[in-house]
């Protein structure tokens, strides 16, 4: 598998603001096609370089929603000259994103030398499990615009490339002696941030060109291609299909414009995306919304209430961040178990992993799907799905040295998964197909950050992993 380039922390705090701008250059259109190749490169019209940007997300223990607005953007280069790579501002979600990333904008960037930057943050928004159990929200008043100078100046040249950024929670945020959230800080420390090569298609992931679990509004169909609106970040991508492109759940090129849809795709050579699937799961008059769950109520679960994370359709942007409650007493239930390799476990559900109105529970990410809106702040629930979430702790009882293979990750106690789920063990169950990325192995004694499917059964916390990581 390719392995990232990381860049040098020397200038990592340059390079931060730097990629937050292409993250959010949304006044960069995608314009034309590749029309020339250089050493393997896409050379694009009027000297642009075709770049996909993607954010993760490095999460904290007792926080369970992180947002912020960041606009408008200007960008100056060695000659004077000024971009506004973003005269909006746009609103993102990080906290659902940890051990992943979302695509947030394929642009072509001027090739030119850029000396400066100039940023607005404003209105963070922070819910957190608070020392004492309660969900609570800090919103601290920041309007501030940053002025970043580049020494040496960054130079844009050719090359089609993926840049991914992850911002580091727990090093943005002040805690007081019990742990609560009291204040955000950004700085170096708050950051990292890794520059790739388009890879291999078969061998893409998350850094280097892999669409994994893309979720949107389309909002276009042209030909064999269609545009997405993605979830709260609203970024607009453009995605491509020909006959080898599934199509399931009721989606096709004919029934796409305005469908929320999942799709898990990858980047060509020359930059652009390819769908390899399309679900079809709600009308845009509808909602999907996906969060972790705070409390059950019933057996079978009659209602579930949850805090919002991301989502899309009727109304969501207005709940990211909220506790909200949902009837689940008509829902079916399903396991999302696309990039999970469960060979040789017996199958999904099972004994170990079960998942439905009985076992569902607080701790757990899902998503839920309704063909109606929202009613105050509930939701009758046609559907809900477990989803993948990232859990930090350290291993014991690694039962081999390589997949497949067990271990415990024992969680820190105040962590929001251990206070909801009343759980510091999980046993996790580490898969040929997990994605060990960027580590030599696993041992005991790590402390690493876990990605997969949190299943509660009678013996305890199963935990099939997509993906296993650094903490930072």
């Amino acid at each position: 598998m390719h392995t990232p380039k990381t860049i040098n922390p020397q200038w990592r705090q340059r390079a931060v603001i730097f990629s937050a701008l292409l993250i959010l250059a949304l006044g960069i259109g995608c314009g034309g096609g590749a029309s020339t190749m250089a050493n393997g490169n896409p050379i694009l019209p009027g000297g642009a370089t075709m770049m996909q940007v993607n954010i993760g997300d490095a999460p904290a223990d007792r926080v369970v929603s992180f947002e912020a607005t960041v606009g408008p953007i200007i960008l100056t280069s060695s000659s004077g000259k000024t971009v506004t790579v973003l005269s909006a501002a746009r609103r993102i979600e990080l906290s659902h994103l940890a051990e992943t990333a979302e695509p947030l904008v394929l642009a072509n960037l001027p090739q030119d030398t850029y000396s400066s930057a100039s940023v607005m943050v404003s209105n963070p928004e922070i819910t957190f499990l608070s020392s004492t159990g309660a969900m609570s929200t800090l919103e601290p008043v920041i309007n501030q615009t940053v002025t970043v100078n580049f020494t040496p100046a960054l130079s844009v040249n050719s090359g089609a490339m993926v840049l991914h950024l992850d911002l580091n929670i727990a090093n943005s945020l002040n805690f007081d002696a019990q742990g609560n959230v009291t204040g955000v800080k950004f700085g170096p420390s708050s950051f990292s941030l890794t520059l790739s090569a388009v890879g291999p298609e078969d061998e893409q992931d998350p850094d280097t060109g892999e669409m994994e679990d893309v979720r949107g509004i389309v909002s276009l169909v042209s030909g064999t291609s269609f545009t997405i609106n993605v979830g709260q970040n609203g970024s607009s991508l453009v995605f491509t299909t020909d006959a080898n492109t599934r199509f399931d759940e009721g989606a096709s090129l004919a029934t796409l414009l305005n469908m929320i849809v999942k799709v898990e795709g990858s980047t060509k050579p020359d930059g652009t995306l390819y769908a390899k699937e399309v679900e079809g799961t709600e009308d845009a008059s509808g909602a999907e919304l996906d969060g972790l769950v705070t409390s059950v109520q019933g057996n079978p679960a009659a209602q579930l209430s949850f805090t919002a994370q991301d989502g899309s359709g009727n109304g969501v942007d207005n709940e990211i961040g909220a506790s909200l409650t949902a009837d689940v007493s008509q829902a079916q239930y399903r396991i999302d178990a696309t990039h999970i390799d469960s060979s040789g476990l017996g199958g999904l559900p099972s004994t170990i992993f079960p998942f439905d109105a009985t076992t569902v529970h607080a701790g757990q990410r899902v998503e839920l799907a309704s063909s109606g809106g929202f009613s105050g702040r509930s939701l009758s629930a046609a559907m809900v799905s477990l989803r993948q979430q990232a859990l930090v702790g350290t291993v014991s009882g690694l039962s081999g040295p390589s997949a497949p293979a067990t271990f415990t990750l024992t969680l820190p106690p105040d962590s929001a998964f251990a206070k909801l789920a009343a759980a510091t063990a999980v046993t996790v169950f580490w898969q040929p197909g997990t994605d060990v990325h960027e580590l030599t192995g696993v041992h005991n004694g790590d402390s690493i950050r876990v990605r997969g499917l949190a299943f509660f059964s009678g013996s305890g916390v199963n935990l099939i992993a997509s993906r296993i990581g650094h903490t930072d």
